[in-house]
C-alpha cells in the first residue's frame, strides 16, 4: 500500500529537519564600527613617527579636530575613556569643550593603556594605539591618582569557555558578556587599537554578543557600562587565528557549529522527524483500514447487512427447515449503518430442494418458482424485493440468480445431490408403509444437511447488499 501524501510529507520534513540540523549553519551578526566624527592624537611634532611609550606622570597634549571625518558633527563637551591592563574598569576623564586637553598619565611603569575619545552624544574620534608606561627619567614621579567608578559584575565567555582578561579570541567567534549587576540599559564597547570602537546596547540582563571581526593579532579592549555609570573592562585582548575569516568582509558569514553539537542535533532531528512521520502514517493508515468496513453508501434508503431469524416450519412431508445458526455470532450491524432512513428487514422464505431422481427437470421448476416469488415480492410496494442466489454442485450452471434492480440478495447454501438419498425418505418405503406415495412438489425439501467436521459452513440467511454499479 502506498504511503499517503501527508505521512510522506511528514517523513520528508523529518529528513529535511535532520539534514538541516546536521549541516546547520548560523549567520554571525556583524556589528559595524562607529563612524568617526573627529580625529585626535597627542603625537610630538619633533618625532617623525609616533612612539607608543609614555613616562610615568608624563603630560600628553591631546588635540582633536573635524579634519576628514565624515560622521555626525561632534558636540562639546568631550571625554577621554582610558583602558588599562592593570584594572578591570575603564576611566572616564572630562576633556572640556575646547579642541585640546592636557592629561597627566598616572599609571605605574609597565602598564598598557589605550585612549578613546567621545563627545557629548557618544560620537567618537576613534581609539589610539596601545601605549606602555615606562619609569620617569626626571626623578621621582609626582602626579594625581585616578578616581575609580563603581565596578559592574559581569560574566564574560567566549566560544570555548570563560574569557581571559588577556586572552586570544579566535576570529569570527563570539564574545558574550552577561551583566549580573547594575541597572539596564547596558552598553558594550569594543575598542580596538587604531580603529573606531563598536557599541552594542542591551535593554535587559540578557548576554550581549559580539563577533570578533578583527584581523589576526589585533589588540582590543572590551568594556560594559550601565545607566548609572558603573563600568567593567577586560584587556588588552587579541584576535586569534580562527578557522575562518569570512566575517572580516563586513557581511554575515556562515559558521559551522561544533561537530558534537551537529551530531547531537542531527540525531535528535532525525528521531523527531521519524516519530512524527510514523505517528501520522499510523493514524491515517488505521483510519483507512477502518473505512473499509464502513457503509459504502451514505445515500438515503441504502440497505444495511443484517441477519434475521425465523420460526421453524415443516413441509407436508415433515421435512426440516433450516434456521439461521445463532452459533455463527451474526447480529444486526448497527455501528456501521447509515443513520438516515433504513429499509425494513424482510423474512427469508425457506427454499425447497428438489428430489435427486428428478433434479434436472425440477431445477428449472424450482428456479421458475423462485423467479415468480422474487417478482411477486418486488412488485409488492410494501415488501422489499429479494434476490435468490442458488449454488449448484452438479453439472448445472454453478450459480443461478433471480433479482431485480435495487433488490436485496439472500444467499442460500449449495445443494449436495449425492447425499439426498441419505437425507430424503425412500419413495418405495413410503408406498410400502403408507400405501400412498407423496407426490413430488416443485418446492423440494428444505436443506438442513449435516456437516462433517472440518467442512466449511456458509451462513444460511445472510442478506447481502446489492450496490448500484
Amino acid at each position: 500500500m502506498a504511503i499517503p501524501s501527508l505521512p510522506r510529507a511528514c517523513l520528508l520534513a523529518g529528513i529535511a529537519l535532520w539534514w538541516n540540523a546536521t549541516f546547520v549553519q548560523c549567520q554571525n551578526h556583524i556589528t559595524p564600527n562607529l563612524p568617526l566624527s573627529f580625529l585626535f592624537d597627542w603625537n610630538s611634532p619633533d618625532q617623525p613617527f609616533p612612539v607608543p611609550v609614555t613616562e610615568q606622570c608624563e603630560t600628553i597634549h591631546v588635540k582633536w579636530s573635524r579634519s576628514s571625518a565624515t560622521g555626525p558633527n561632534p558636540t562639546a563637551p568631550y571625554y577621554l575613556q582610558l583602558y588599562t591592563s592593570n584594572f578591570i574598569q575603564p576611566f572616564v576623564v572630562p576633556a572640556g569643550s575646547g579642541l585640546s586637553f592636557d592629561y597627566t598619565v598616572p599609571f605605574a611603569p609597565g602598564t598598557l593603556y589605550q585612549i578613546c575619545m567621545f563627545d557629548k552624544f557618544g560620537n567618537t574620534g576613534g581609539c589610539q594605539d596601545t601605549y606602555t608606561v615606562i619609569p620617569s627619567s626626571s626623578g621621582p614621579p609626582t602626579c594625581n591618582n585616578v578616581t575609580f567608578v563603581e565596578q559592574l559584575k559581569v560574566d564574560p565567555t567566549v566560544d570555548n569557555g570563560p574569557m581571559s582578561q588577556y586572552g586570544f579570541v579566535d576570529q569570527c567567534t563570539d564574545i558574550s558578556v552577561r551583566p549580573t549587576s547594575g541597572r539596564p540599559p547596558y552598553t558594550l564597547t569594543v575598542a580596538p587599537a587604531l580603529h573606531p570602537p563598536y557599541n552594542i546596547t542591551s535593554p535587559d540582563y540578557q548576554p550581549i554578543n559580539w563577533t570578533v571581526s578583527l584581523s589576526w593579532a589585533s589588540s582590543f579592549f572590551v568594556s560594559l557600562a550601565d545607566s548609572n555609570g558603573s563600568m567593567w573592562s577586560f584587556g588588552p585582548l587579541h584576535a586569534g587565528s580562527g578557522g575562518t575569516t569570512g566575517c572580516l568582509t563586513g557581511f554575515p558569514s556562515p559558521k559551522t557549529i561544533k561537530p558534537s553539537v551537529a551530531v547531537g542535533t542531527g540525531i535528535g532531528g532525525l528521531a523527531a522527524g521519524l516519530i512524527i512521520g510514523a505517528l501520522v502514517a499510523f493514524i491515517l493508515l488505521r483510519r483507512h483500514v477502518s473505512n473499509r468496513f464502513l457503509h459504502l453508501s451514505s445515500r438515503p434508503g441504502s440497505p444495511e447487512p443484517t441477519m434475521t431469524e425465523q420460526e421453524p416450519t415443516s413441509t407436508a412431508r415433515g421435512d426440516r427447515v433450516v434456521n439461521p445458526p445463532s452459533s455463527l455470532g451474526w447480529s444486526p450491524i448497527t455501528s456501521i449503518s447509515s443513520p438516515i432512513q433504513r429499509r425494513q428487514d424482510s423474512t427469508v422464505r425457506p427454499f425447497m430442494i428438489p428430489r435427486s431422481d428428478r433434479q434436472t427437470s425440477e431445477v428449472a421448476q424450482s428456479n421458475a418458482a423462485l423467479a415468480r416469488t422474487a417478482s411477486a415480492v418486488s412488485q409488492d410496494p410494501g415488501t422489499n424485493s429479494q434476490v435468490y442466489v442458488i449454488h449448484h454442485d452438479s453439472t448445472i450452471s454453478p450459480v443461478t440468480i433471480f433479482h431485480q434492480s435495487g433488490t436485496e440478495i439472500v444467499e442460500l447454501p449449495p445443494r449436495y445431490p449425492h447425499r439426498l438419498s441419505t437425507q430424503n425418505e425412500d419413495p418405495r418405503e413410503d408406498d410400502n408403509a403408507g400405501g400412498n406415495r407423496a407426490q413430488p412438489t416443485d418446492r423440494g425439501i428444505i436443506l438442513n444437511e449435516p456437516r462433517r467436521p472440518g467442512e466449511a459452513r456458509k451462513p444460511v440467511h445472510t442478506r447481502m447488499q446489492n450496490f448500484p454499479r
